[in-house]
């Protein structure tokens, strides 16, 4: 029985090793864009980069994402909890990266927060917290790059510019008359 036991556990361990690869668990920037629709725009080490920009660490469980210490509960990133999205904003042909994470415990009552992040094809990427809600990239421009509104709950919605190094506050729009009023 004693030999049968340290049999089958070498050969559990044996299998355990030649099959690591089958065993893996996926690491955090994978895990951000496995479900990426666009996310072939992007080169490996530019997926790393950006995931590096955003603060995330995979959860626990590893197939989770967190936050570092904030005590809210993991993203799920095949739950629909990640999305990215690829736009160029400013016609270099080259794409600008859009990362929605939905968390109400991180971002309030509009459930999802919004990270830009913004490449100079040289492998650098520079994060922008673009708030809570939802982005809608506008006609106007400033500075060569697309404006963006940020939706969220309530009926006046912001509309970001970009200032030359990021986007800032311009102007907000009433979704309904008098929705601005007050603001």
């Amino acid at each position: 029985m004693r030999i049968l036991t340290k049999w089958s556990v070498q050969g559990l361990a044996l299998m355990l090793l030649s099959g690591g690869a089958a065993l893996a668990v996926p690491q955090g920037y994978e895990l951000l864009f496995a479900n990426a629709q666009n996310a072939a725009a992007l080169s490996d080490p530019d997926r790393q980069a950006i995931y590096g920009q955003l603060g995330l660490k995979p959860g626990p469980d590893g197939m989770t994402l967190v936050f570092a210490d904030d005590g809210c509960p993991p993203l799920q990133p095949g739950g629909g909890d990640v999305q990215i999205n690829t736009e160029d904003l400013n016609g270099d042909q080259r794409p600008e990266v859009f990362v929605s994470l939905g968390s109400v415990c991180m971002f309030g009552s509009a459930g999802t927060g919004i990270y830009l992040l913004t490449g100079d094809g040289a492998g650098h990427w520079k994060s922008h917290n673009l708030g809570s809600g939802v982005y809608v990239v506008q006609e106007t421009r400033h500075q060569g790059y697309a404006d963006l509104m940020i939706g969220g709950p309530g009926s006046c919605q912001p509309v970001m510019r970009w200032d030359g190094s990021t986007y800032v506050f311009d102007h907000n729009v009433a979704e309904q008359p008098g929705g601005c009023d007050g603001r």
